[in-house]
């Protein structure tokens, strides 16, 4: 069984949700549903900690020379 919410946005950012729902084929109810979902993951917070922890210079310098920009042939 599903709720209807009601939330109040500005015509400016009802238009943003407009368009990237148009772009996406989608729903602004369905763009914003799964917006929330994300929001709300419980592993989430778990992810972000990780990559955050990840992201050091070291390992962005490694990436970058193994995967980093094009190579002239």
């Amino acid at each position: 069984m599903s709720k209807h919410i009601t939330i109040r946005v500005d015509e400016e950012f009802h238009a943003r949700l407009a368009a990237r729902a148009a772009a996406e084929g989608t729903t602004i109810t369905a763009l914003v549903t799964e917006a929330a979902r994300r929001e709300l993951d419980p592993d989430r917070q778990r992810f972000l900690e990780a990559a955050a922890e990840f992201n050091t210079s070291e390992n962005w310098a490694y990436f970058q020379e193994r995967f980093g920009g094009k190579k002239s042939a």
